[in-house]
């Protein structure tokens, strides 16, 4: 856990923006399906396309967080600068 907290505070600034751009996409992400979910009305036949769609965004945030930071640690590796 340490290791990865050093390697954490020597990120570049390249990276740091890179994370908080996926950070406020997550963000408004789960915030649209939120409002989605508010404005889609009654839970009906109707609306389960919209309820649908709504838990989709509010899933999808976890495996896009998750992705970026795999390429961060891809794209911040040590080894891989010569």
């Amino acid at each position: 856990m340490k290791k990865f907290l050093h390697s954490f505070q020597r990120i570049s600034p390249a990276g740091l923006l890179g994370v908080r751009i996926v950070l406020a996409l997550c963000c408004a992400m789960v915030f649209a399906a939120f409002v989605l979910c508010l404005f889609a009305g009654e839970p009906s036949a109707g609306s389960f396309r919209a309820y649908r769609l709504a838990q989709a965004m509010a899933e999808t945030p976890a495996g896009v967080l998750l992705l970026a930071g795999i390429a961060l640690v891809i794209l911040e590796d040590p080894a891989g600068k010569r």
